[in-house]
């Protein structure tokens, strides 16, 4: 396969203008679009490793397996519709591979929006603390993953986790300032959870685009963090589901609100992707374009096709 691209790269494009004597500017073009065909060609699977690893619009339930009587509702939403719970149902979205994030790095974003959280409890009548998992897989519970909590503080959490053996956690709003203010107003809120590892700050989290601040203390940093996220557990929303849990407490954590567009990344999003997101709701971002992997050389040539 390889030789044919390059035999066709040689025969059809190394060729020159009878009247000039060299090779034109279309030539070059296609040269230079050819050869980035192959080099994309090459390099496709290993750039296939890093990048999106779900996005979920939530318009409505066929995306997941609904739980609860009644199901989630389905509402108006940031970008069209979006799935509202009400403390007693949530939707499973499954575990595929690509979920599974290892020992790398992740990124979750989702739009939330949620009011005043009650406390809550277990079967047995221990009360809870009224936090509802927005979306995640594994987190507040003996289990590995990761995901956004909605706390009944008002603000919004986000966790890593290996079990009980370490976790890493960061909040909006925590002390220091530069916060957005609390964000259970009812209304809708963009929130991302970003986990980049040897990092001081490697664990952080924003809301609405602006980072939050927060201590730099061992629940932040990654430094030495090598911890295993990895799960059976699937990446829910309005609830967290665990095996790992006694009966009674697999499904916990649910959600009295909205959630709308959630999206997971197996690497570190920028803060340019992440006001991509908030300026583009229900879009992911967008993959390398060709131009983009050709850089300015290929750009140019088209500028001055164009004025030619």
């Amino acid at each position: 396969m390889c030789v044919r691209f390059v035999f066709l790269f040689k025969v059809c494009f190394f060729s020159f203008d009878k009247e000039k004597g060299c090779q034109t500017e279309e030539m070059k073009m296609k040269k230079v679009v050819l050869m980035a065909a192959v080099l994309v060609t090459f390099v496709g699977v290993n750039a296939a490793n890093a990048g999106l690893a779900a996005h979920w619009t939530l318009d409505s339930l066929a995306e997941g397996t609904p739980y609860g009587d009644p199901a989630p509702a389905v509402v108006a939403g940031v970008d069209d519709m979006a799935l509202d719970f009400n403390l007693a149902n949530y939707v499973d979205l499954g575990n595929d591979p690509a979920l599974s994030m290892g020992t790398g790095n992740l990124s979750i974003t989702a739009w939330v929006k949620f009011g005043y959280l009650p406390p809550s409890q277990l079967p047995d009548g221990t009360p809870l603390p009224g936090h509802g998992i927005i979306a995640g897989k594994g987190i507040m519970s003996n289990d590995n993953g990761y995901g956004l909590i909605a706390l009944d503080t008002g603000q919004v959490c986000f966790q890593v986790r290996e079990g009980n053996i370490a976790y890493r956690e960061v909040y909006s709003n925590d002390t220091g300032g530069n916060w957005v203010g609390f964000v259970n107003d009812e209304q809708w809120h963009h929130v991302v959870g970003v986990l980049e590892r040897e990092q001081v700050n490697g664990t952080r989290i924003y809301v609405d685009g602006v980072l939050q601040s927060h201590s730099y203390d061992v629940a932040v940093s990654t430094i030495g963090f090598t911890n295993d996220l990895d799960s059976a557990a699937p990446l829910c929303v309005g609830a967290r589901y665990s095996d790992t849990m006694p009966e009674g407490q697999k499904a916990l954590w649910f959600l009295d609100g909205s959630v709308d567009d959630v999206q997971v990344y197996d690497y570190v999003l920028t803060q340019d992707d992440i006001d991509f997101l908030v300026a583009n709701p229900g879009v992911a971002i967008p993959e390398p374009t060709l131009l983009a992997l050709l850089g300015f050389g290929a750009a140019g040539l088209l500028r001055r096709n164009r004025r030619g």
